[in-house]
């Protein structure tokens, strides 16, 4: 037999909805000075229902633009604001949450370069299913990592961090949001 054909298909199957209750639950979990960062994820997390419920020109163009903001700001303010202050309780980046979290940063940031690469040739028959196929792993890979931090990662820094280090957190996502605005 020469060489493998076999391509596993991802399975999708365990895909839940964006629900508002949900949210409002996960806030009541995490601390007030975090609650950005999981309002951010809710809107995000409605774009990529919209990606999965099939191929639509202005959804796609949408999703590409939330996830490029997605990754210039909200991943960067976790990365920056967030995880140096966790590693004051965590003391290995070889191991555990702060690793665990960068690696999916980046295969995320990965996927959408992908994906983003495809989008000018996306009418063109030859790359339309690999752009939507591209589209379609990116939007599940978000909203996976969305669920885990919403559900694992925030209520776990609400906890370990003190309130002087929330606060500072708060404190620079406000100032950067505002600095970004005013661009």
């Amino acid at each position: 037999m020469s060489g493998n054909t076999y391509k596993p298909k991802l399975d999708v199957s365990d895909w839940q909805l964006t629900k508002e209750s949900e949210y409002e639950q996960i806030l009541s979990i995490i601390s007030p000075e975090l609650h950005t960062f999981v309002a951010e994820h809710a809107q995000l997390g409605k774009k990529m229902d919209q990606v999965r419920a099939g191929y639509s020109e202005k959804a796609y163009a949408d999703a590409l633009k939330s996830i490029g903001e997605e990754l210039d700001q909200h991943f960067c303010y976790e990365e920056e604001f967030i995880l140096p202050r966790l590693g004051h309780h965590i003391l290995s980046r070889e191991a555990g949450p702060i690793k665990k979290l960068i690696q999916e940063h980046q295969v995320i940031r990965n996927r959408y370069a992908e994906a983003l690469e495809l989008y000018p040739q996306r009418d063109e028959e030859s790359v339309r299913d690999l752009f939507i196929q591209k589209m379609n792993l990116l939007a599940y890979l978000l909203k996976k990592h969305i669920e885990k931090e919403d559900h694992y990662f925030f209520p776990m820094v609400s906890l370990i961090l003190n309130e002087q280090e929330k606060a500072e957190i708060a404190a620079l996502v406000k100032r950067e949001t505002a600095a970004s605005q005013r661009v």
